[in-house]
């Protein structure tokens, strides 16, 4: 749970100015299935398996609490052997709170590997089988590979590295359910391009549709004119906090000024930005809060207004950004709320958004090795 909490209080995460709905609905176009809390691609192979297993001993509501006691035997084999990168449950072990089927269940059913539309507590009607009974393949809830016998003592010597086979397997369902994704795009070409790129619109995508080749413009375009925005509110809360004789923070307000200097110069140089026709961007998402909408489309017609001039002191960008935080948080404002402010540890939500991307490309990247082992 720590881990859990960790993570959604990085920077980059926080959703101060309320477009944490476009964020995502566009992370969900661009890669289906994948959150910001997964972390390798194994494990949508690894849970079917604690699943399937307990099946084998357990139905009912007792088959739950056997799939959460094989997960917590199989996230302790593989700490004791010593495969901790990725590992959900590194620091607490098998008395991890939060099981990696809670933080892949939407991933398995987007990619069909669970065939229902349901929770673990509600798979109750699975029955006792044994493990070569072709009619418990028939009615299991499960389309995956097959139980292997050495499960899940097999895993301290494979860890999350992906078998060719496995590899093959995962590949093949995300490109089936996922048609029209960048994460199917990349995982149907003959050779996996290089995903060392910090942003996913970095990567070679000539060969693309132009469909999908618009919807990584707009999520680029999307991702930098708001990053301003982000850098704005910073500066904002930074100048309220000096104005406090806050003092943990040093210099905040200077450091924000100068990251607002250097996003208008990217800004201002993008052959795109400034004259980015954002229907496309709306066309996407209908039931939008008409709210949500205009906030964009202000911020954007704001800086298109101020030339290369830096927004940093824009009265009226200053307003939009303090009535949207209001908005968005009530009283819970860093701006308004003294004790959200000194709670502020130098940055809220001041980076730039990724998409999972991070999250997305080490998922492909253990496909890709898995694929590797087959031309080796």
């Amino acid at each position: 749970m720590r881990e859990l909490v960790a993570l959604f209080s990085e920077p980059g995460t926080l959703d101060n100015l309320g477009i944490g709905q476009l964020r995502d609905g566009l992370a969900d176009l661009l890669f289906p299935g994948i959150s910001t809390v997964q972390t390798r691609a194994r494990y949508l192979v690894l849970i079917p398996w604690t699943y399937q297993r307990a099946a084998l001993r357990k139905s009912g509501a007792a088959l739950v609490k056997a799939a959460d006691r094989e997960q917590r035997e199989m996230l302790l084999a593989l700490r004791e052997a010593g495969h901790t990168q990725g590992l959900i449950g590194r620091v607490a072990g098998a008395a991890v709170r939060v099981l990696p089927s809670a933080i892949y269940w939407n991933a398995l059913q987007t990619y069909k590997i669970l065939r229902q539309d349901t929770r673990p507590q509600h798979l109750l009607q699975i029955r006792k089988a044994s493990a070569n009974d072709d009619e418990m393949r028939d009615v299991s809830p499960w389309s995956t590979l097959p139980l292997p016998e050495s499960f899940p003592t097999d895993v301290t010597e494979q860890g999350f590295d992906l078998s060719t086979a496995e590899a093959n397997w995962l590949r093949e369902r995300m490109v089936v359910t996922c048609e029209g994704s960048l994460l199917a795009y990349l995982l149907s070409q003959p050779t996996m391009t290089d995903l060392d790129v910090d942003y996913f619109w970095d990567l070679d995508l000539d060969g693309a549709p132009q469909e999908l080749r618009d919807l990584v413009e707009d999520t680029e375009l999307f991702s930098l004119t708001l990053h301003g925005a982000s850098l704005l509110y910073n500066l904002m809360v930074g100048e309220a906090y000096e104005h406090h004789e806050l003092t943990s923070v040093e210099a905040p307000a200077q450091h924000y000024r100068d990251e607002l200097a250097q996003w208008s110069d990217r800004y201002w140089n993008h052959p795109l930005a400034p004259t980015w026709d954002r229907s496309r961007l709306w066309n996407r998402f209908p039931a939008l809060p008409p709210r949500t909408q205009q906030f964009v489309e202000t911020w954007i017609d704001g800086i298109n207004d101020l030339g290369a001039r830096t927004p940093a002191d824009s009265v009226d960008l200053r307003k939009l950004i303090s009535d949207r935080e209001f908005q968005n948080k009530g009283a819970q404002s860093r701006l308004t709320n003294e004790k959200q402010l000194r709670l502020w540890q130098g940055a809220s939500g001041a980076s730039r958004l990724q998409f999972r991307w991070p999250q997305a490309s080490q998922i492909l990247s253990d496909i890709s090795e898995g694929l590797k082992n087959a031309r080796a």
